[in-house]
């Protein structure tokens, strides 16, 4: 589990990617394990589902237009899709700290409804979702003017469509503007290959380190350490789809001491290691 907390701002946190299938192709993902929430918008094409949690499976057709919302548990999962021509959608990663209290296990009637009618359709939800990813870069969400907002509206209207209580919001007098908060996300990923240090941003943002680190951990609900490594596990995540580098150099390439290390923050985060992610997008034909 990725351990993050609620923060004015939570798209930072959040991971974006293409789904793109083309017949006779299926895309299956593999076994994951639910370590987030999954939002599946989906943009042109009909396709098949079949959601495989526990000892269950849901199948449902999908068109344009829909939404899929794979809530995250302690399970093992694994997510199908198969189309009689060219299925394109997008998947949101959300993190399970973001949306409280949807899929406690100990709510079984809550969870068990959730699994039984995964697909739906809200234009609330699908206004924010894609006000988000109009500007989508690099395997993240947008960062321009009114974005976090949009993250926080698909947050609310996730939990109200759960029955969850949205959380609570924080004082964003204690935290970085979006302007500044801005310029830390470009200088972090100008620099996602070599480290970057409290001294290095406080310095730069007229702050202390240990001002810098306390605010910027309010602001992004991690640590300058952590959201280093989520920037860098997002890049991973196009990387993993277009380069042909083995694993072992991209890992280094961006900016991880091993191999090992990097394997263990990507599945940490997505539910699968970075080779079962490459395998299965191989498989989309995309």
């Amino acid at each position: 589990m990725d351990g993050s907390t609620l923060s004015p701002y939570p798209h930072l946190s959040w991971f974006v990617h293409s789904l793109v299938v083309r017949s006779p192709r299926a895309f299956i993902l593999h076994e994951y394990t639910a370590v987030a929430h999954r939002l599946i918008l989906t943009e042109e094409g009909d396709a098949d589902f079949v959601w495989t949690t526990g000892a269950s499976d849901v199948a449902c057709r999908v068109t344009a237009g829909d939404l899929g919302f794979f809530p995250g548990d302690s399970a093992v999962q694994t997510l199908g899709i198969t189309t009689g021509g060219t299925y394109q959608g997008h998947e949101l990663i959300v993190p399970n700290g973001h949306i409280g209290g949807v899929c406690a296990e100990e709510d079984v009637p809550r969870v068990a409804a959730l699994h039984a009618a995964p697909v739906f359709r809200d234009a609330a939800l699908r206004a924010s979702a894609l006000r988000l990813l109009a500007g989508r870069a690099r395997g993240h969400l947008a960062e321009d003017p009114g974005a976090e907002i949009a993250a926080r509206q698909v947050i609310i209207r996730l939990a109200a469509i759960a029955g969850a209580a949205p959380p609570d919001g924080l004082d964003d007098a204690s935290v970085f503007p979006p302007s500044v908060m801005r310029q830390i996300v470009e200088r972090v990923d100008a620099h996602l290959h070599t480290p970057l240090s409290l001294v290095e941003m406080g310095r730069e943002f007229e702050l202390s380190p240990s001002h810098f680190a306390r605010k910027f951990q309010k602001s992004s609900g991690l640590s300058l350490n952590r959201f280093i490594n989520r920037r860098r596990i997002g890049l991973a995540l196009l990387l993993l789809k277009t380069a042909r580098e083995p694993i072992a150099q991209l890992s280094l390439d961006l900016g991880f001491c091993s191999q090992s290390h990097f394997t263990r923050l990507f599945s940490g985060l997505t539910g699968l290691t970075p080779h079962q992610f490459r395998r299965a997008h191989r498989m989309m034909g995309d």
